[in-house]
Protein backbone atom coordinates (compact mmCIF):
# COMPACT_ATOMS: atom_id res chain seq x y z
CA UNK A 1 0.00 0.00 0.00
CA UNK A 2 1.34 3.38 -1.01
CA UNK A 3 2.64 6.13 1.19
CA UNK A 4 0.74 9.37 1.74
CA UNK A 5 2.40 11.34 -1.04
CA UNK A 6 3.39 9.42 -4.11
CA UNK A 7 3.78 10.96 -7.55
CA UNK A 8 4.96 8.77 -10.40
CA UNK A 9 4.41 8.40 -14.14
CA UNK A 10 4.92 5.52 -16.51
CA UNK A 11 7.40 6.00 -19.30
CA UNK A 12 5.44 4.20 -21.95
CA UNK A 13 8.17 4.71 -24.51
CA UNK A 14 10.46 2.45 -22.47
CA UNK A 15 8.04 -0.47 -22.44
CA UNK A 16 8.44 -1.60 -26.04
CA UNK A 17 12.20 -1.11 -26.04
CA UNK A 18 12.74 -3.22 -22.94
CA UNK A 19 10.21 -6.00 -23.51
CA UNK A 20 12.57 -8.17 -25.57
CA UNK A 21 15.34 -7.70 -23.02
CA UNK A 22 13.04 -8.88 -20.24
CA UNK A 23 11.91 -11.86 -22.24
CA UNK A 24 15.45 -13.10 -22.74
CA UNK A 25 16.84 -12.32 -19.28
CA UNK A 26 17.42 -15.34 -16.99
CA UNK A 27 16.30 -15.34 -13.35
CA UNK A 28 18.32 -13.00 -11.16
CA UNK A 29 18.65 -15.59 -8.42
CA UNK A 30 17.98 -19.29 -7.99
CA UNK A 31 14.35 -19.96 -6.97
CA UNK A 32 13.82 -21.54 -3.55
CA UNK A 33 13.88 -25.34 -3.32
CA UNK A 34 10.77 -27.29 -4.25
CA UNK A 35 9.91 -27.93 -0.60
CA UNK A 36 9.56 -24.17 -0.06
CA UNK A 37 7.87 -23.47 -3.40
CA UNK A 38 5.10 -25.97 -2.64
CA UNK A 39 4.72 -25.09 1.02
CA UNK A 40 2.11 -23.36 3.17
CA UNK A 41 0.93 -19.77 3.13
CA UNK A 42 3.06 -19.07 6.17
CA UNK A 43 6.17 -20.31 4.42
CA UNK A 44 5.29 -18.18 1.39
CA UNK A 45 5.00 -15.06 3.53
CA UNK A 46 8.27 -15.96 5.23
CA UNK A 47 10.08 -16.37 1.93
CA UNK A 48 8.63 -13.21 0.36
CA UNK A 49 9.61 -11.18 3.43
CA UNK A 50 13.04 -12.80 3.79
CA UNK A 51 16.34 -10.90 3.58
CA UNK A 52 17.10 -12.85 0.39
CA UNK A 53 14.61 -10.67 -1.51
CA UNK A 54 15.78 -7.44 0.10
CA UNK A 55 12.33 -5.96 0.57
CA UNK A 56 11.18 -6.44 -3.05
CA UNK A 57 11.64 -2.83 -4.13
CA UNK A 58 10.49 -2.34 -7.73
CA UNK A 59 13.34 -2.40 -10.22
CA UNK A 60 15.73 -4.33 -7.95
CA UNK A 61 17.11 -7.86 -8.08
CA UNK A 62 14.86 -8.82 -5.17
CA UNK A 63 11.73 -7.81 -7.07
CA UNK A 64 12.95 -9.65 -10.18
CA UNK A 65 13.51 -12.80 -8.15
CA UNK A 66 10.05 -12.45 -6.64
CA UNK A 67 8.55 -12.25 -10.13
CA UNK A 68 10.41 -15.41 -11.13
CA UNK A 69 9.18 -17.17 -7.98
CA UNK A 70 5.55 -16.27 -8.70
CA UNK A 71 5.77 -17.38 -12.33
CA UNK A 72 7.30 -20.68 -11.26
CA UNK A 73 4.48 -21.29 -8.79
CA UNK A 74 1.79 -20.64 -11.41
CA UNK A 75 3.62 -22.86 -13.87
CA UNK A 76 3.77 -25.69 -11.32
CA UNK A 77 0.05 -25.30 -10.73
CA UNK A 78 -0.42 -25.94 -14.43
CA UNK A 79 -1.97 -22.53 -15.07
CA UNK A 80 -1.40 -20.74 -18.35
CA UNK A 81 0.34 -17.35 -18.66
CA UNK A 82 -1.84 -14.25 -18.86
CA UNK A 83 0.32 -12.18 -21.21
CA UNK A 84 1.94 -12.31 -24.63
CA UNK A 85 5.34 -10.91 -25.46
CA UNK A 86 5.43 -8.25 -28.13
CA UNK A 87 6.57 -9.42 -31.54
CA UNK A 88 5.97 -8.70 -35.21
CA UNK A 89 3.35 -11.46 -35.58
CA UNK A 90 1.05 -10.14 -32.85
CA UNK A 91 -1.58 -12.92 -32.64
CA UNK A 92 1.16 -15.57 -32.57
CA UNK A 93 3.48 -13.89 -30.08
CA UNK A 94 4.69 -16.28 -27.36
CA UNK A 95 2.82 -16.44 -24.06
CA UNK A 96 4.48 -15.12 -20.92
CA UNK A 97 3.74 -14.83 -17.22
CA UNK A 98 5.50 -11.45 -17.31
CA UNK A 99 4.34 -8.00 -18.39
CA UNK A 100 7.53 -5.91 -18.27
CA UNK A 101 7.53 -2.13 -18.08
CA UNK A 102 9.89 0.72 -17.37
CA UNK A 103 9.66 2.78 -14.23
CA UNK A 104 10.66 6.37 -13.81
CA UNK A 105 14.03 5.80 -12.19
CA UNK A 106 16.23 5.61 -15.28
CA UNK A 107 15.89 2.36 -17.20
CA UNK A 108 14.95 0.13 -14.27
CA UNK A 109 12.59 -2.64 -15.31
CA UNK A 110 9.56 -3.90 -13.41
CA UNK A 111 7.19 -6.79 -14.12
CA UNK A 112 3.56 -7.57 -13.54
CA UNK A 113 3.08 -11.33 -13.19
CA UNK A 114 -0.16 -12.90 -14.35
CA UNK A 115 -1.93 -16.19 -14.93
CA UNK A 116 -5.40 -17.37 -15.91
CA UNK A 117 -7.69 -19.96 -14.36
CA UNK A 118 -9.97 -20.79 -17.28
CA UNK A 119 -13.69 -20.81 -16.58
CA UNK A 120 -15.73 -24.00 -16.70
CA UNK A 121 -18.68 -22.59 -18.68
CA UNK A 122 -18.02 -22.11 -22.43
CA UNK A 123 -20.82 -19.52 -22.55
CA UNK A 124 -19.07 -17.08 -20.17
CA UNK A 125 -15.46 -18.32 -20.24
CA UNK A 126 -14.40 -15.19 -22.14
CA UNK A 127 -15.52 -12.99 -19.28
CA UNK A 128 -12.95 -12.38 -16.54
CA UNK A 129 -12.93 -11.62 -12.84
CA UNK A 130 -9.61 -10.00 -11.93
CA UNK A 131 -7.91 -10.99 -8.68
CA UNK A 132 -4.96 -8.77 -7.83
CA UNK A 133 -2.31 -7.89 -5.25
CA UNK A 134 0.92 -5.94 -5.46
CA UNK A 135 4.11 -7.78 -4.59
CA UNK A 136 6.58 -4.90 -4.36
CA UNK A 137 7.54 -3.25 -1.09
CA UNK A 138 9.94 -0.48 -0.02
CA UNK A 139 13.16 -2.50 -0.05
CA UNK A 140 15.94 -0.54 1.61
CA UNK A 141 14.68 2.86 0.52
CA UNK A 142 13.69 5.29 3.29
CA UNK A 143 11.79 7.48 0.79
CA UNK A 144 8.29 6.44 1.83
CA UNK A 145 9.30 4.77 5.08
CA UNK A 146 7.83 5.75 8.44
CA UNK A 147 11.10 4.91 10.22
CA UNK A 148 13.43 7.04 8.10
CA UNK A 149 15.74 7.53 11.06
CA UNK A 150 16.89 3.93 10.52
CA UNK A 151 18.27 4.80 7.10
CA UNK A 152 18.84 2.20 4.39
CA UNK A 153 17.69 -0.96 6.14
CA UNK A 154 15.48 -3.70 4.71
CA UNK A 155 11.78 -3.02 5.12
CA UNK A 156 10.51 -6.51 4.30
CA UNK A 157 6.83 -5.72 3.80
CA UNK A 158 5.49 -8.95 5.30
CA UNK A 159 1.98 -7.54 5.65
CA UNK A 160 2.49 -4.93 2.90
CA UNK A 161 2.16 -6.95 0.75
CA UNK A 162 3.69 -10.39 1.10
CA UNK A 163 0.37 -11.26 2.75
CA UNK A 164 -1.70 -10.42 -0.32
CA UNK A 165 0.83 -12.03 -2.63
CA UNK A 166 0.84 -15.32 -0.70
CA UNK A 167 -2.96 -15.21 -0.66
CA UNK A 168 -3.09 -15.04 -4.47
CA UNK A 169 -0.95 -18.16 -4.70
CA UNK A 170 -3.31 -20.07 -2.41
CA UNK A 171 -6.40 -18.77 -4.20
CA UNK A 172 -4.87 -19.80 -7.53
CA UNK A 173 -4.57 -23.33 -6.19
CA UNK A 174 -8.12 -23.41 -4.86
CA UNK A 175 -9.59 -22.00 -8.08
CA UNK A 176 -7.56 -24.39 -10.21
CA UNK A 177 -8.92 -27.32 -8.21
CA UNK A 178 -12.50 -26.13 -8.60
CA UNK A 179 -12.88 -23.61 -11.45
CA UNK A 180 -15.68 -21.06 -11.52
CA UNK A 181 -17.94 -20.47 -14.52
CA UNK A 182 -16.08 -17.34 -15.62
CA UNK A 183 -12.32 -17.17 -15.99
CA UNK A 184 -10.19 -15.70 -13.22
CA UNK A 185 -7.34 -13.41 -14.27
CA UNK A 186 -4.80 -13.36 -11.43
CA UNK A 187 -2.32 -10.48 -11.47
CA UNK A 188 0.57 -9.67 -9.14
CA UNK A 189 1.26 -5.98 -9.69
CA UNK A 190 4.72 -4.43 -9.45
CA UNK A 191 5.57 -0.80 -8.58
CA UNK A 192 2.38 -0.15 -6.60
CA UNK A 193 4.40 1.68 -3.97
CA UNK A 194 5.52 4.16 -6.63
CA UNK A 195 1.97 5.14 -7.52
CA UNK A 196 0.12 2.06 -8.77
CA UNK A 197 2.27 2.00 -11.90
CA UNK A 198 1.85 -1.73 -12.51
CA UNK A 199 -1.95 -1.62 -12.52
CA UNK A 200 -1.88 1.41 -14.82
CA UNK A 201 0.35 -0.42 -17.26
CA UNK A 202 -1.93 -3.44 -17.02
CA UNK A 203 -5.02 -1.47 -17.98
CA UNK A 204 -3.17 0.48 -20.68
CA UNK A 205 -2.03 -2.84 -22.19
CA UNK A 206 -4.69 -5.35 -21.08
CA UNK A 207 -4.19 -9.03 -21.95
CA UNK A 208 -7.96 -9.35 -22.49
CA UNK A 209 -10.49 -6.73 -23.66
CA UNK A 210 -11.21 -4.32 -20.84
CA UNK A 211 -14.95 -4.72 -21.37
CA UNK A 212 -14.53 -8.44 -20.62
CA UNK A 213 -13.38 -7.64 -17.06
CA UNK A 214 -16.52 -7.82 -14.96
CA UNK A 215 -15.07 -7.24 -11.48
CA UNK A 216 -11.75 -6.75 -9.70
CA UNK A 217 -10.84 -7.81 -6.14
CA UNK A 218 -7.64 -6.39 -4.65
CA UNK A 219 -5.87 -7.83 -1.61
CA UNK A 220 -3.52 -5.35 0.06
CA UNK A 221 -2.30 -5.90 3.64
CA UNK A 222 -4.47 -8.76 4.90
CA UNK A 223 -2.16 -10.10 7.61
CA UNK A 224 -3.32 -8.22 10.73
CA UNK A 225 -6.94 -9.11 11.41
CA UNK A 226 -7.02 -7.53 14.86
CA UNK A 227 -10.46 -7.12 16.45
CA UNK A 228 -11.92 -9.42 13.78
CA UNK A 229 -12.43 -6.40 11.51
CA UNK A 230 -11.93 -6.39 7.74
CA UNK A 231 -11.74 -3.07 5.92
CA UNK A 232 -13.59 -2.98 2.60
CA UNK A 233 -12.82 -0.15 0.22
CA UNK A 234 -14.22 0.94 -3.14
CA UNK A 235 -17.74 -0.51 -2.97
CA UNK A 236 -20.06 1.36 -5.31
CA UNK A 237 -22.79 -1.13 -6.19
CA UNK A 238 -25.50 -2.17 -3.73
CA UNK A 239 -25.32 -5.74 -5.04
CA UNK A 240 -21.56 -5.81 -4.36
CA UNK A 241 -22.07 -4.73 -0.77
CA UNK A 242 -24.75 -7.36 -0.29
CA UNK A 243 -22.34 -10.00 -1.63
CA UNK A 244 -19.59 -8.90 0.74
CA UNK A 245 -22.01 -8.85 3.66
CA UNK A 246 -22.84 -12.48 2.87
CA UNK A 247 -19.15 -13.38 2.61
CA UNK A 248 -18.09 -11.91 5.94
CA UNK A 249 -21.16 -13.36 7.68
CA UNK A 250 -20.29 -16.83 6.37
CA UNK A 251 -16.75 -16.55 7.75
CA UNK A 252 -17.61 -14.69 10.95
CA UNK A 253 -15.74 -11.45 10.26
CA UNK A 254 -17.04 -7.90 10.66
CA UNK A 255 -16.85 -5.69 7.57
CA UNK A 256 -15.94 -2.04 8.01
CA UNK A 257 -16.76 -0.14 4.80
CA UNK A 258 -14.42 2.80 4.20
CA UNK A 259 -14.15 5.49 1.56
CA UNK A 260 -11.85 4.90 -1.40
CA UNK A 261 -8.59 6.78 -0.78
CA UNK A 262 -7.04 5.84 -4.14
CA UNK A 263 -3.85 4.41 -2.67
CA UNK A 264 -3.88 0.88 -4.06
CA UNK A 265 -4.41 -0.91 -7.36
CA UNK A 266 -8.19 -1.32 -7.18
CA UNK A 267 -8.48 2.47 -7.55
CA UNK A 268 -6.97 2.20 -11.03
CA UNK A 269 -9.80 -0.12 -12.06
CA UNK A 270 -12.45 2.08 -10.48
CA UNK A 271 -11.09 5.05 -12.42
CA UNK A 272 -11.56 3.03 -15.63
CA UNK A 273 -15.17 2.24 -14.77
CA UNK A 274 -14.59 -1.36 -13.64
CA UNK A 275 -16.33 -2.44 -10.44
CA UNK A 276 -13.49 -3.03 -7.97
CA UNK A 277 -13.11 -3.65 -4.23
CA UNK A 278 -10.16 -3.87 -1.87
CA UNK A 279 -9.91 -6.08 1.20
CA UNK A 280 -7.43 -5.04 3.89
CA UNK A 281 -6.92 -5.59 7.59
CA UNK A 282 -5.72 -1.99 7.86
CA UNK A 283 -2.74 0.08 8.94
CA UNK A 284 -0.69 -0.72 12.04
CA UNK A 285 2.38 0.39 13.96
CA UNK A 286 4.76 -1.57 11.68
CA UNK A 287 3.40 -0.12 8.41
CA UNK A 288 6.26 0.95 6.09
CA UNK A 289 8.83 0.06 8.72
CA UNK A 290 11.62 -2.49 9.11
CA UNK A 291 9.47 -4.12 11.80
CA UNK A 292 6.87 -5.35 9.25
CA UNK A 293 8.24 -8.89 9.50
CA UNK A 294 6.71 -12.31 8.86
CA UNK A 295 6.59 -13.25 12.54
CA UNK A 296 3.98 -10.54 13.12
CA UNK A 297 1.57 -11.75 10.45
CA UNK A 298 -1.60 -13.33 11.85
CA UNK A 299 -1.78 -16.50 9.76
CA UNK A 300 -5.03 -17.70 11.30
CA UNK A 301 -6.69 -14.38 10.56
CA UNK A 302 -5.18 -14.34 7.09
CA UNK A 303 -6.80 -17.72 6.35
CA UNK A 304 -10.17 -16.23 7.27
CA UNK A 305 -9.66 -13.28 4.94
CA UNK A 306 -8.72 -15.78 2.24
CA UNK A 307 -12.04 -17.53 2.78
CA UNK A 308 -13.88 -14.22 2.39
CA UNK A 309 -11.95 -13.47 -0.81
CA UNK A 310 -12.72 -16.92 -2.24
CA UNK A 311 -16.41 -16.51 -1.42
CA UNK A 312 -16.52 -13.15 -3.24
CA UNK A 313 -14.58 -14.37 -6.25
CA UNK A 314 -16.65 -17.53 -6.69
CA UNK A 315 -20.01 -15.80 -6.29
CA UNK A 316 -18.97 -13.06 -8.72
CA UNK A 317 -17.58 -15.50 -11.28
CA UNK A 318 -20.53 -17.89 -11.05
CA UNK A 319 -23.47 -15.49 -11.11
Amino acid sequence: MQGITVVSTVKHSIIAALTLVAACRPPVSTPPPTSAVESTIGADVGFLASPALGGREAGTAGADSTAEFLALRYQRLGLRPAFRLRCDAAPSCPESYFQPFGIERGVALAHNVGTVVDGSDPLVRNQFVVLGAHYDALGRSPTFALDRDRGFVIRPGADDNASGTAALLELARRLRDRPARRSILIVNFDAEELGSIGSRVFLNNPPVPEQAMTFMLNLDMIGRLGENRLFVEGVRERATRALIDSAVAAVGIRADYVANDGRSDHATFLADGIDAVELSTGYHIDYHKASDVAARVDLVGMERVLDVAEFIIRRTADR
